[in-house]
C-alpha cells in the first residue's frame, strides 16, 4: 500500500469526527479525534499523553528514532469550523469525497489533512528504519477559536516540548509554487454595543426624533477607513514596522493573478493603500474589518421599529512592533471621542495577541527549500501571511527555537468555507515534500 493509501485511508477517520471547537456542543467529539490521535501515535511506537485543563485536549507525542538526532517539534490542529451539508455542500462534509482530481471535506486542509501528511510518513519512515530526525508532535483542539490557554500550557510543558526547531504546515501555496511562510500578522477581536434606547421605539411615533442605534454604528463604520483604505484610529500606525527596500522587492517579484483573485474569491478590485503591493498590504501592513453588523429586525416581513441595540464586531490585523493591548487602547479612546453622548456603549476584546517574524538564516529554511524544490519543481516563494498564528510567538518565545512554516494547502482550497478541498496533485506533493524532509 502507497504512502498516499495509507494516508487517504487515515484521513476519513479522522475527517469522520467532528471537532468543531467552536460549538461546545461537539466538546465530546474534539475528546474522541484527542483520543483517536493519541491512540494512532501509541500504536506506532510513540510515548504519548493527553493533556486535559487547557480547552479541548492536547495530544503530545514523541518519538526518539537516535538519541544523537537533532528533534523537530511538529504543530498542529484537529480542530475544525463548522459545516452543514445545508450550507452548500455537494456532500456530507464530515466524509471524505474525491471529485475532479480533489479531496473534499471539514478539515482536509485546514488543518487536519496538513498535519496528517507528516504524521503518515513519519510513521512510514520509523517503520523502514529512516527517520531523519527524532519528533514530537503537539497537536490541540482550540486553534480557531484563538487557543486562548495555549500559552499557559507552553509555559508550563517546556520541557516537554524542547526541540532544535519547529515545522508548521498550516497554510496554502501561491498558485502552484510553494511557499515559505516569513510571518504572521497579530490581532484581537472586538464586539462594540451601541444602545439609544431602552427599547425599540415605534417608527411613527418616534421616527424623526429618537436616536437609531442602526444609523449610529453605519455611521461609526463608514468613518473607520479614510479614501486611501487606512485607518482613522489615531495612532493606529504608531510603532509599524518598516518593510525593507529588500522585502518590497521580494514581494513584488511575487507572480501576482488578478483573475486568479476573483476567480477564488469573486472580489473584482482591491483596496489597497496607494503604492502599496498585494502582498506587502496583505503581509506587512495592519488593518481592521468589520466582520459583523447586527441592528434591528432582519427576518422575513418587516416590524416597523427604531433599532436600540446595534452590535459592530472588528477584526483587528496587527504588524510586528504593534502592541495589541496599546492599539485597542487607542480604538477605546477613539470611540469615547466620536461617540454622541446620546449613545451608550461596551467594547469587549478577545486574546489579543502579537505579529511574529521568522529567522529566516536558520539552516532548516534552507533544508526545506531544497525539499520543496524538489518535490515541486520549483523553488518556494517567501511570502508574509496576512492571517494569524499565535503558535509561532509563543514557541519563539517560551521553547527560545527558531522554526519552518511551509503550507501546503492549494491557494483555492476554500479553507473555512463551503466545499473545502485539497487538490489531490498538491496533495501528492506535499506528501513527497515531508518523506524527502524526514528521512536520512
Amino acid at each position: 500500500m502507497s504512502t498516499y493509501d495509507k494516508y487517504l485511508n487515515l484521513l476519513k477517520q479522522i475527517i469522520q469526527l467532528k471537532s468543531v471547537s467552536t460549538d461546545h456542543s461537539f466538546k465530546d467529539e474534539c475528546a474522541l479525534t484527542a483520543k483517536w490521535l493519541n491512540e494512532l501515535f501509541n500504536d506506532n511506537g510513540f510515548e504519548t499523553k493527553i493533556h486535559e485543563g487547557y480547552g479541548n485536549p492536547i495530544v503530545v507525542a514523541s518519538y526518539v528514532a537516535d538519541e544523537s538526532f537533532e528533534t523537530c517539534l511538529i504543530y498542529g490542529h484537529y480542530d475544525v469550523q463548522p459545516a452543514e451539508k445545508e450550507d452548500g455542500w455537494n456532500h456530507d462534509p464530515f466524509d471524505v469525497y474525491e471529485e475532479n482530481g480533489r479531496l473534499y471535506a471539514r478539515g482536509v486542509v485546514d488543518n487536519k489533512g496538513q498535519v496528517l501528511i507528516h504524521i503518515a510518513n513519519i510513521i512510514d519512515l520509523i517503520k523502514d528504519g529512516k527517520l531523519a530526525y527524532n519528533v514530537k508532535f503537539m497537536i490541540e483542539g482550540d486553534e480557531e477559536t484563538g487557543s486562548p490557554k495555549l500559552p499557559d500550557f507552553i509555559k508550563e510543558h517546556k520541557a516537554d516540548l524542547a526541540c532544535d526547531f519547529f515545522l508548521i504546515s498550516d497554510g496554502e501555496i501561491i498558485s502552484d509554487n510553494p511557499v515559505i511562510d516569513a510571518g504572521f500578522r497579530g490581532g484581537a477581536n472586538t464586539k462594540l454595543v451601541i444602545k439609544t434606547a431602552s427599547t425599540d421605539l415605534h417608527s411613527g411615533l418616534f421616527g424623526g426624533v429618537a436616536p437609531s442605534a442602526a444609523h449610529e454604528a453605519a455611521k461609526f463604520v463608514a468613518n473607520l477607513k479614510d479614501s486611501n483604505n487606512q485607518v482613522t484610529i489615531p495612532g493606529f500606525y504608531d510603532d509599524v514596522d518598516s518593510i525593507s527596500d529588500e522585502i518590497l522587492e521580494n514581494n513584488k517579484n511575487i507572480p501576482f493573478d488578478m483573475d486568479e483573485i476573483t476567480n477564488i474569491t469573486g472580489i473584482k478590485a482591491l483596496k489597497n493603500e496607494e503604492g502599496v503591493d498585494y502582498y506587502s498590504q496583505v503581509g506587512l501592513r495592519p488593518t481592521i474589518e468589520v466582520t459583523g453588523l447586527d441592528s434591528g429586525f432582519t427576518d422575513e416581513g418587516y416590524r416597523n421599529s427604531i433599532p436600540a441595540l446595534a452590535t459592530v464586531k472588528v477584526n483587528f490585523r496587527l504588524v510586528k512592533n504593534q502592541n495589541p493591548n496599546e492599539v485597542i487602547e487607542k480604538y477605546k479612546q477613539y470611540i469615547a471621542s466620536v461617540m454622541p453622548e446620546y449613545v451608550e456603549w461596551d467594547l469587549q476584546v478577545t486574546d489579543p495577541y502579537e505579529a511574529s517574524k521568522m529567522n529566516l538564516d536558520n539552516k532548516y529554511v534552507q533544508i526545506v527549500k531544497d525539499k520543496l524544490t524538489k518535490s515541486f519543481g520549483k523553488a518556494p516563494y517567501l511570502a508574509f501571511s496576512g492571517g494569524g498564528l499565535p503558535i509561532v510567538i509563543l514557541y519563539q518565545k517560551y521553547l527560545g527555537t527558531d522554526g519552518v512554516l511551509a503550507g501546503l494547502g492549494n491557494a483555492d482550497c476554500n479553507m473555512h468555507g463551503t466545499n473545502e478541498n485539497y487538490n489531490i496533485d498538491i496533495l501528492k506533493k506535499g506528501l513527497e515534500f515531508s518523506r524527502l524532509f524526514f528521512s536520512k
